[in-house]
Parts: C-alpha cells; structure tokens; sequence
C-alpha cells in the first residue's frame, strides 16, 4: 500500500503539474473506489494532495516566468470564501448524487477539450497566432507580474466557481481553470497551466485548513505520497515547458474522461 500510494502521488504529480490540475484529479477517485473512505474525507484529502502539488511546482514555474501573477490573485481570493461553501455542501450531499455530478462534471469538460482540439480555432491553442503570442511572451518575459487584460468581474466569477468546485470535489479546480483561461481569454496554453497551479497553491491552502482542525484528512495518505508529490511536481513542471499546447490540450482532455466514466460507474 505504502509504495502503491509514493507511485500514484509521483504520477499524478506529474501529470497534474503538466496540465495544471494539480493531482487531485487522480487521486480521489481512486480514493473513492479502492480506499473506501467517505466522499467529505476523500475531499479533503484530494485538496490536501493539490495544495503540496502546487507547492511543491510553483518555484519552478515563478522561475520560468509563465505565472500571470494578477489573474492568479484576483481568482485566488474570490475562490478562498467560496471553499467554505463547498465544504458545507459535500457534507450534507448524498453519495450517490456526488458521484453523479463528480462524473458529469468531468465527462462534459471532457468531450469540450476533445471537441476543441479538434477545432480550426488555432488561436486558443497560441500556435498560429504570433502577434498574440509575441506580446505575450514579451510580457512574461519583461516582469510576469504583468498579465493580459480580463475584465475583474469575470475572473470573480471564475474564482467563486473554483473555490466551491475546489473543496466540494477536492480536486483542486484547475482542471477547469485552464480550459477557460485558454479557450475563453485566449491565454497561451503553457502559461494558463502555470497561472493555474499559482492559483491552486493559494486558495486550496483556505480549503484546506478547516478539514485539518476537524481531522477530515487521511493522514496516512497524505504521509505515503507526498515524497512521490514533490519529486513528481518539479519533473511535471520542467516536463510541460517542453509540450506544446495541443499536447498538454490532449492529456487534459484525456484524463478527465477517464476520470469521469469511472466515477459514473462507482456511483
């Protein structure tokens, strides 16, 4: 059990740095299947696992310049009151209606990536475009405080949404932040996934911090996987610098299909 659980926090460290979801994607359901353990420790375990993640791959990131330092801020501190409210949910929600939206969730992002990286519009995906692109490489590059203009009340909105998807699933959000930031706001792809796990390392830390005062977490777990987790972040963070967009796209989209077709049938 003990090396099955330093694996699959090395793997889902890896690949959640790559697509900026943090781990916690990977490691709940397979939490929720094979460990037996409620939907509302699976949870706070899961947020434990993105938070240590993100952590743990952030400087490698910052030191990339890929981070657009005021969207993470903005998003982290409108999700960091709405992870209260997740948590509340996941409680008094029943199992059964949890698996059901947990799959639903990812099955229907899913088919959207799929759909997208199928798409003419090259633009999302920052390859064909080198007027955006130059701009905003030359402002990463210059000082990644700066970053592209998106109006506050949708990154509010943004950040309210993760905050309460974040602790209710404990999947951290960021699976969902990429696509948006990308297919939405038409950030490069590669600086999404880093401004992504920015955002994670703030506002799951919030969520986190009631499930540890009323003992929510398996500590277990969390002991077992977290040396995979930090060697695992920083190999997923030097891995995704060399990906193009497509790619990382693809194992996005990948992941959460698969992910979601086994909660369905869990629950």
């Amino acid at each position: 059990m003990i090396l099955l659980l330093l694996f699959l926090g090395f793997l889902a460290s890896v690949y959640g740095a790559i697509i900026g979801a943090g781990g916690g994607f990977l490691f709940v359901p397979i939490l929720l299947i094979f460990y037996e353990i409620s939907p509302a420790e699976a949870a706070a375990t899961g947020l434990a696992i993105v938070f240590i993640n993100a952590i743990s791959g952030l400087p490698t990131l910052l030191k990339q310049h890929r981070v657009f330092i005021r969207i993470g801020i903005l998003i982290s501190i409108c999700a960091v009151p709405a992870t209260f409210i997740g948590r509340i949910l996941v409680k008094y929600s029943p199992v059964s209606i949890y698996y059901n939206l947990f799959a639903c969730l990812l099955i229907g992002l899913g088919i959207f990536l799929i759909w997208k990286n199928h798409s003419n519009d090259k633009a999302s995906l920052n390859i064909t475009n080198p007027e955006i692109s130059a701009a905003l490489e030359e402002k990463t590059e210059a000082a990644h405080v700066n970053s592209p203009s998106i109006k506050t009340w949708k990154l509010i909105f943004i950040g309210f949404l993760l905050g309460i998807i974040s602790s209710f699933f404990g999947i951290g959000g960021g699976w969902l932040l990429v696509p948006l930031l990308v297919y939405f706001f038409y950030l490069p792809m590669k600086e999404a996934t880093a401004t992504s796990i920015f955002s994670l390392a703030l506002y799951s830390l919030a969520g986190l911090l009631p499930s540890i005062a009323d003992h929510s977490i398996d500590w277990f777990v969390i002991a077992c996987s977290t040396p995979g987790i930090i060697i695992g972040a920083q190999l997923g963070a030097m891995i995704s610098k060399k990906l193009n967009g497509l790619t990382i796209g693809r194992l996005l989209a990948a992941v959460v299909v698969i992910m979601g077709v086994g909660m369905f049938f869990q629950g």
